[in-house]
């Protein structure tokens, strides 16, 4: 593993969350579909040239979330930027027979839909879809992560559950709120406040149902997965900023060094909620062809 660091970033509360004011905005990029190996379309939008990437985001996370970054790198590669399963315009699937494994499925299907080498970029429970890609040897040029979680808590059953029966109610704050601050823990009740008064809500709540997923990926995956890290042979950048929870940073220092080769890069001012800005030039960096 390497470890690198980077300078002082801006206040990550104000200015670091992982949406843009005009989320809710025009968007004028073609919606392509790739079917996954059971059938459910993945949806994504290509903008850019250059030498492609695919992003992935984590939970509550669709692709019109990732415009910035998108903006960023379009301009000097071409983005594959896609909507996990059962969020934004990619199909919901069968939630009774939902693994991790269905969604190494839908990335290998978006790869393969570019028709050549790609990296990857993936953020939060991404990065855990990612890195079991990887490491199956789902074929990938680079490897970008952005603190994958595996510090978190697993999932009750009780929680599950009840995420299940809200969703299975349409009571989609409820199951939004639940997952976000009770199950993962990211957002706080004065977050939770913020964003209910963002043009972003109603994408969260469209996006209910697709918590259950990341909800499994967190029950059955809350564990570094040490026998598969070792497995990964593409050249790896471990994300992570300097603030939030001890346990945000060892996690992501062990993932780094159990992967070969892999880089760490620590940020210092930023926190789990992925800033699109501050993080762009050092993914492109990573990506080009020379580094």
């Amino acid at each position: 593993m390497v470890n690198a660091a980077a300078a002082t970033g801006s206040d990550v509360f104000s200015d670091g969350l992982p949406l843009d004011e005009d989320y809710a905005g025009p968007r004028d990029l073609t919606v392509e579909t790739v079917l996954s190996a059971d059938g459910t379309p993945i949806a994504y939008e290509k903008s850019g040239s250059g030498p492609p990437v695919v992003i992935l985001g984590g939970g509550l996370n669709d692709k019109a979330m990732f415009t910035p970054l998108v903006t960023h790198m379009s301009k000097r590669f071409t983005v594959y930027n896609y909507d996990r399963r059962g969020r934004g315009d990619s199909g919901y699937g069968d939630p009774d027979q939902y693994t991790i494994q269905v969604e190494v499925e839908d990335l290998a299907a978006v790869l393969d839909a570019v028709g050549e080498p790609s990296h990857v970029f993936a953020n939060c429970t991404g990065g855990q879809i990612a890195i079991l890609a990887a490491a199956a040897g789902v074929p990938m040029m680079k490897l970008g992560l952005y603190e994958p979680p595996y510090w978190s808590p697993a999932v009750t059953t009780e929680q599950l559950a009840t995420l299940k029966q809200f969703i299975a109610e349409d009571r989609r704050d409820e199951a939004v709120t639940l997952f976000g601050r009770d199950i993962v823990g990211f957002l706080s009740d004065e977050t939770l406040d913020y964003f209910k008064q963002h043009p972003a809500w109603s994408a969260f709540r469209s996006m209910a149902p697709s918590t259950y997923y990341d909800a499994i990926i967190s029950k059955d995956h809350s564990q570094i997965p040490h026998e598969e890290l070792p497995k990964i042979t593409v050249p790896t950048l471990v994300m992570r900023g300097d603030e939030g929870e001890q346990e945000i940073h060892d996690s992501c220092a062990r993932v780094a060094d159990e992967i070969p080769g892999a880089t760490l890069l620590t940020k210092e001012g930023y926190n789990h909620l992925f800033d699109q800005d501050a993080w762009a030039s050092s993914l492109m960096e990573f990506f080009e062809p020379s580094s």
